[in-house]
């Protein structure tokens, strides 16, 4: 080939500087146009004639046709003046090349050039087609099909062979007759890793009894049909033993409508509902507790092609609860007489709180009687006992400190007894008058002893007065 070439651009140097009547040449094609099935042979007979006056040789150059489809009887031919000579082209219309038209060009180059045109005009008696339809597209994550058509547009029947890269056939061996077509169902896997966009798949028809046999790319749009977003409250506060209301908001971001389940297992809840493409979903829930501290719930968004999964913390707190403390739950009333009870009254939530304060008693003074208390703040209050005329013996009573949201009730026991007969009382009653008792004696002792003091300094005042006027009295009289 190297050398054809050469020749090619060294012979017409040469031509240039030798006389062109001593060399020539002429080429005749018998047939210029030959129209040939694949698989078949074209042949082309041409005859070369040295009209020159010199002997010349000839090296043959094809072009136009691929290298390795065609043959030529000489590769070179040596002409004595006035001789010529039938050269024969072979071309072989490839078996595996889409059918088309071919110009080519063959050159006998000497001393002198001669050269011809030709054509070769390629159909199939066995050929196929794949026909595909327009702007496919498919659902990521989702299980979908396309029909494409095989036409066998051959002279003959044909047992055609299909495959696909990139998706999958339910049949993938057919057979066709003459001018029929043939439906085939290509399917496309789910792909959920993968992102939106074009992709490209390959079809390839090919007959098993000739060579009949076609490709097609075909490109297919993946969509984000099926996808979703949720909100919720990472946090929740809620309060001890009280219903506390929260929601899961669900945003369908896909093209196609879609069923969701929300399921919370530790909450016995498990809902599901249609969402439209852009509709937002709220799932309205409700908790409570009895118990404080942390509590971490999981639950699980299912769809049709998707699993999302999420956690709510709960800050369960008391946020409401009171403490009535008396400074004594037992208290001795002489007939007649009131007493005064203290107590303090603690709000043991976090939250403010109100209460009102009551007794199961109408022989009783209670101040106040509502009280307001921020969150684990406390105060006073004051009830004052005076039982009624004849009232006498032991009465349980109680104090009540009751909001809406919490209570306490504590128990008094209330003996009103006559100075003549007083009941044993318990060992802390005791202590407590016995030390009230020694306060009382201390007092009067005290009392005592002063009043005797003051009756001393008087006399004592009462002589120094007389010796001061008897002394006055001397005085004046001594001076007379």
């Amino acid at each position: 080939m190297k050398l054809k070439i050469l020749i090619y651009i060294v012979l017409p140097l040469l031509l240039s500087i030798v006389n062109a009547k001593e060399y020539d040449s002429s080429l005749t094609i018998s047939t210029n146009e030959i129209n040939v099935n694949q698989c078949g042979i074209a042949t082309y007979d041409l005859t070369l004639k040295n009209t020159g006056e010199k002997e010349d040789t000839f090296y043959v150059l094809v072009e136009g046709i691929p290298e390795g489809w065609y043959s030529i009887s000489h590769e070179s031919i040596n002409l004595k003046p006035n001789e010529s000579k039938n050269v024969y082209l072979f071309i072989t219309a490839n078996c595996f090349e889409e059918p088309k038209n071919y110009t080519g060009k063959i050159s006998f180059l000497g001393n002198s050039e001669s050269k011809a045109n030709f054509k070769m005009n390629v159909f199939a008696d066995h050929k196929l087609e794949i026909i595909i339809p327009e702007n496919i597209s498919s659902c990521i994550c989702e299980d979908s099909s396309f029909i494409v058509e095989i036409h066998n547009t051959g002279k003959y029947d044909e047992d055609v062979k299909i495959s696909v890269v990139g998706g999958n056939l339910k049949q993938n061996q057919i057979k066709i007759k003459s001018g029929e077509k043939a439906q085939i169902e290509v399917k496309l896997d789910k792909s959920c890793d993968i992102k939106p966009g074009k992709y490209n798949i390959e079809i390839i028809a090919e007959s098993t009894n000739s060579y009949a046999k076609t490709r097609r790319i075909v490109p297919i749009s993946r969509e984000s049909c099926y996808n979703s977003e949720i909100s919720y409250p990472k946090e929740i506060r809620s309060c001890l033993n009280e219903e506390v209301k929260f929601n899961i908001a669900l945003k369908n971001n896909g093209i196609k409508e879609d069923d969701f389940t929300l399921t919370i297992d530790a909450l016995n809840i498990s809902e599901t509902t249609r969402v439209k493409p852009n509709e937002i979903k709220i799932f309205n829930l409700n908790f409570s507790s009895n118990e404080e501290g942390i509590i971490d719930i999981g639950f699980v968004i299912i769809s049709k092609t998707k699993q999302e999964k999420g956690s709510l913390r709960f800050l369960v707190e008391k946020c409401y609860g009171v403490d009535l403390q008396p400074e004594t739950n037992n208290i001795q009333i002489q007939l007649g007489n009131g007493k005064l009870l203290k107590a303090k009254i603690v709000n043991t939530g976090t939250k403010e709180d109100s209460y009102k304060i009551s007794s199961n008693i109408n022989w009783v003074s209670i101040r106040p009687q509502n009280i307001t208390l921020k969150g684990l703040g406390s105060d006073e209050i004051f009830i004052y006992y005076s039982p009624e005329y004849g009232m006498k013996g032991k009465f349980d009573t109680q104090i009540k400190a009751e909001s809406l949201h919490s209570i306490d009730i504590e128990n008094i026991t209330i003996n009103v007894y006559e100075t003549s007969s007083i009941e044993p009382l318990p060992v802390e009653q005791t202590q407590n008058i016995t030390q009230t008792t020694i306060e009382v004696e201390t007092n009067q002792t005290n009392i005592q002893g002063l009043l005797k003091n003051k009756t001393i300094i008087a006399v004592t005042t009462g002589v120094l007065l007389t010796l001061i006027v008897f002394g006055l009295i001397y005085l004046f009289v001594m001076r007379e």
